[in-house]
């Protein structure tokens, strides 16, 4: 993945780190995955987003909404160690006569996205915990994108696993705000405020009882995100260890009412 490796591995370690500061996790890339196809054990998680291309022949830049990543993870809890594996599907230059595959190259706010949904599902598949949040969060768009999705020059469908092979337009998807900022250092960005939502009538009530929808339970989580992005590594001590050790599960449980 290029100039771009070490950034979602430092990443995901400051992600992973916030949810089980006493566990080793190691997130390596793996050309030779494949969807559908892992050893036993170990679970499959895809995602698609958003990056450029740009062909190493003719310097044409291109942008694609369809860009697969594949996960296959490992959880050992003998050990205490989880183990990532991650592979980024290529695309090639359609002007080009014989175009190589080219890396893409995604926003750093984007691996942050990406990141964040693998720790979620992580939490879920490795760790059995009841995070709620079903609806991933959506990656960003610098571009508006029109027209179908470019399968034959796309390493995923040539190889059968596109789930755009043969579809139609890409859709916009809605942008929500970002989770955190990288900068350098790569850190979380936490601020020392917490919203502290008025809860009154039947919401209150559902609330209590552990029945907060599902979709209010991710707007409550994207805002106490948000109100943790406006300062630095500094104030991380301030927030770092909730009660049960884990800024995330503190917000999970937030979210979750």
């Amino acid at each position: 993945m290029g100039q771009n490796e070490e950034v979602w591995k430092q990443v995901f370690q400051e992600l992973i780190q916030e949810v089980k500061p006493w566990h080793k996790w190691t997130l390596r890339l793996d050309e030779s995955l494949l969807p559908g196809i892992q050893k036993r054990g170990w679970t499959q998680y895809q995602q698609w987003g958003f990056a450029r291309f740009q062909c190493s022949s003719c310097s044409r830049t291109w942008a694609s909404a369809r860009v697969q990543v594949l996960f296959h993870m490992h959880w050992s809890e003998v050990k205490s160690r989880g183990r990532v594996k991650m592979r980024v599907f290529a695309q090639r230059c359609q002007k080009c006569s014989q175009p190589p595959f080219e890396v893409p190259e995604f926003t750093n706010e984007n691996i942050s996205r990406i990141l964040n949904n693998l720790v979620v599902r992580i939490l879920k598949k490795c760790y059995g915990e009841e995070f709620k949040l079903t609806e991933e969060i959506p990656m960003i768009r610098e571009i508006s994108l029109e027209g179908p999705h470019d399968s034959d020059n796309c390493e995923a469908c040539l190889q059968g696993f596109c789930v755009q092979r043969g579809s139609g337009m890409a859709v916009q998807s809605p942008v929500y705000p970002p989770l955190l900022t990288i900068g350098s250092p790569i850190s979380l960005s936490i601020t020392t405020h917490k919203p502290s939502p008025t809860r009154s009538g039947p919401s209150a009530d559902a609330a209590k009882k552990g029945k907060k929808t599902e979709s209010e339970a991710f707007m409550t989580y994207r805002t106490i995100w948000k109100s943790y992005e406006t300062c630095g590594p500094s104030h991380r001590k301030m927030l770092h260890r909730p009660s049960d050790g884990s800024l995330w599960r503190h917000l999970q449980l937030k979210a979750l009412g």
